[in-house]
């Protein structure tokens, strides 16, 4: 928001007017009375609370710079990841640098403890992509997707699988690079438009045509919210599922097409032309190459025959190199203790077994972030225990502190300023420029 201040103050007006106008009073002096009372006190509404972003140690590096450092093989990482950080221009700070550096060139676990808004998910995301860039480079051009692949728009053609036009689908080459574990299914949708900004985006997209061969970096979120449950010879099943594509393929058309809506709007629906997956079936086909899904529905998938695929198709993927890396990235560490860490622990031992991965496999690649683990004994020895080996870089950094009197660094006219003195007492708001 650029006018904070500004907006605080219309919204008050509107309020004002609508009192006014609903409850209208005979006598001007009263009118006036009325409004100076909500002028002095807080009855109406509070003034805004202003949380600022901090500000890290910078590594003063753009994503280009970085990669420009890292061995050759991963200088695709700009282009593929040129949208998550939302301007090319901007310098990493110095912990997401060397979680880069720690992860592709030290081959090392992380672990990433810096505080709130320091961008924590970068720190997984861009190794994850800096490996995803390096691979595809060799993948199988994929040929154009045939008109029965969008089978929803035609009642006559059954259920068809996503990608299996690919050429990725010919040499078995779609298995999960890398997964991504939440607690909850918010942490999970917020990312999942995080990933529909970065690999969906049209400049992205047309990176992968033109220098990918028209293949896509897929990815899907795997909860009980994607479609559908049951089996494709289920003929409801199969009806459910064109219904949910058939709305899917709509709304993604109608934010698509709509002029008036704000660019990051696109986001939060899915892009039926990008490379996010569609629906259950298509990932047990075709696992994506980032799958997102919590340790509840991880634990069911590995006791259902209906998923089995899924883990089968990644072990034959890291069998078949050994040069290929499986990330398993948990999010919000911390949550993962007493009983439940137990439990969870126990069910990424399974997954690793699924996998054919021992815990100290060199193919194998743990990325976590917390927000209370730091370099003593006892958490070391939780990273062990839950994780099932220590190799791993603790990451964290303190935030810059504001020089004194930066909040002028806004203008003549401060934001302490524009609140009236009555509101000042109690609420004190400080800013100071982003270096950014």
């Amino acid at each position: 928001m650029h006018d904070l201040i500004g907006a605080y103050e219309r919204l008050s007006d509107v309020y004002r007017k609508y009192i006014e106008s609903a409850f209208p009073l005979r006598y001007p002096n009263m009118v006036a009375e009325r409004r100076s009372l909500y002028a002095a006190s807080d009855i109406l509404s509070q003034p805004p609370l202003l949380e600022p972003t901090p500000v890290y140690p910078s590594s003063g590096l753009t994503l280009s710079d970085a990669a420009a450092r890292l061995p050759e093989e991963y200088r695709g990482l700009p282009d593929l990841a040129q949208e998550l950080l939302g301007d090319s221009g901007i310098r990493l700070w110095k912990h997401q640098w060397e979680s880069l550096r720690i992860v592709l060139e030290e081959k090392r676990d992380l672990v990433v403890t810096t505080g709130t808004g320091s961008g924590k998910t970068e720190c997984f995301l861009l190794p994850l992509l800096a490996e995803l860039a390096r691979e595809s480079e060799g993948w199988p051009a994929s040929p154009v997707p045939p008109d029965s692949r969008k089978w929803w728009n035609d009642a006559n053609v059954t259920w068809q699988s996503q990608w299996a036009h690919s050429g990725r689908s010919a040499n078995g080459l779609h298995a999960i690079r890398g997964m991504v574990l939440y607690p909850l299914n918010a942490l999970v949708e917020d990312q999942l438009r995080r990933l529909r900004q970065t690999l969906d985006s049209d400049s992205v997209l047309r990176w992968q045509d033109s220098r990918r061969d028209g293949n896509r970096v897929t990815f899907g979120r795997y909860t009980g919210a994607t479609p559908v449950p049951g089996v494709p010879a289920n003929e409801a099943a199969v009806q459910r599922l064109r219904d949910r594509l058939r709305a899917m393929s709509d709304e993604s058309d109608a934010v698509r097409s709509d002029p008036d809506l704000p660019q990051e709007a696109r986001y939060y629906f899915p892009n039926v032309d990008g490379g996010e997956m569609w629906s259950r079936w298509d990932m047990q086909e075709t696992p994506p190459d980032i799958f997102i899904t919590n340790y509840h529905m991880l634990n069911i998938m590995l006791m259902r025959q209906v998923e089995t695929s899924i883990f089968d198709k990644t072990r034959d993927w890291l069998k078949a190199d050994r040069s290929n890396r499986f990330f398993l990235i948990v999010d919000e560490l911390h949550s993962y203790r007493g009983t439940a860490g137990t439990e969870v622990a126990y069910i990424l031992r399974l997954l690793l077994h699924r996998l054919g991965l021992s815990v100290d496999s060199e193919q194998l690649a743990f990325l976590a972030t917390s927000a209370s683990i730091d370099d003593t004994p006892k958490s070391r020895q939780f990273l062990r225990e839950f994780f099932g080996r220590d190799s791993f870089e603790i990451v964290s950094e303190d935030e810059e502190q504001p020089e004194v009197g930066a909040h002028q660094l806004m203008g003549s006219t401060s934001l302490h300023s524009r609140i009236s003195p009555t509101k000042r007492k109690r609420k004190r708001l400080t800013l100071w420029r982003h270096p950014r």
